[in-house]
């Protein structure tokens, strides 16, 4: 009986899985049609296309989240789930580092609106890559850092060659998880009185986000440096 209600939910899930290409596919499709017309007219690109497109990225992405956490069941051993942790995070382009009692992780992204509805595209990866980091020091024996107060510092960066509308207030970008990922791994508590935020926007060859934690001190220093 159990076996039958894991194959019917193996079922589900890749039913809906399918599905999702199928749409992202159709999206996709009704997108170059778009493109086409608007060529021929000699238009420029309009609202429709990006509206298209926007909504084959989110169920490319819903699609993308469907398969991990199909792969996460589906693999049972301990040593595969961990290289496909790793493999993920390889393919996100996730950096983690900690020098001078700084930690700092790279981005190869933007960090996501605070609206949008789906975000463990990012969050997920970004969780791995953390996970597997600490894990890692641990095992070689390196200094894992933890903050009983700190300052986090976001810096957000966007591809200089694309239009300067993209660029967010910084109350609009969604903060939150990561701050919660940080805080789980590194620090006492994201309360207020124990972590500071900082935020900045740079231009880029492209758009990725750098975020930094370090200890209250040491802000004044880091800051005047990037000055």
């Amino acid at each position: 009986m159990a076996n039958e209600r894991q194959t019917d939910r193996l079922r589900v899930q890749l039913d809906h899985a399918q599905q999702l290409a199928g749409e992202t596919e159709q999206r996709i499709a009704e997108a170059r049609t778009i493109l086409r017309s608007s060529l021929r007219r000699n238009m420029d690109v309009c609202k429709d296309l990006n509206e298209q497109v926007l909504e084959a990225e989110k169920d490319a992405e819903f699609l993308t989240d469907r398969l991990r956490k199909l792969t996460m069941e589906l693999v049972v051993e301990e040593e595969k789930a961990r290289r496909f942790r790793k493999e993920l995070v390889k393919m996100q382009g996730i950096e983690v580092c900690y020098t001078d009692r700084i930690l700092s992780v790279f981005l190869p992204a933007l960090i996501p609106h605070r609206k949008t509805t789906y975000t463990d595209y990012l969050y997920k990866p970004l969780c791995y890559a953390l996970q597997d980091w600490k894990k890692t020091r641990k095992t070689q024996g390196e200094e894992v850092p933890f903050f009983e107060s700190g300052t986090v510092c976001f810096l957000h960066a966007y591809d200089q060659g694309r239009p300067s509308s993209r660029i967010r207030d910084h109350d609009n970008i969604e903060e939150k998880q990561v701050l919660d990922l940080i805080r789980d791994f590194f620090l006492k508590s994201d309360r207020g009185d124990y972590l500071d935020t900082y935020h900045e926007t740079v231009l880029a060859e492209s758009d990725w986000t750098k975020i930094f934690l370090m200890n209250k001190e040491a802000f004044p220093h880091w800051i005047t440096a990037r000055r």
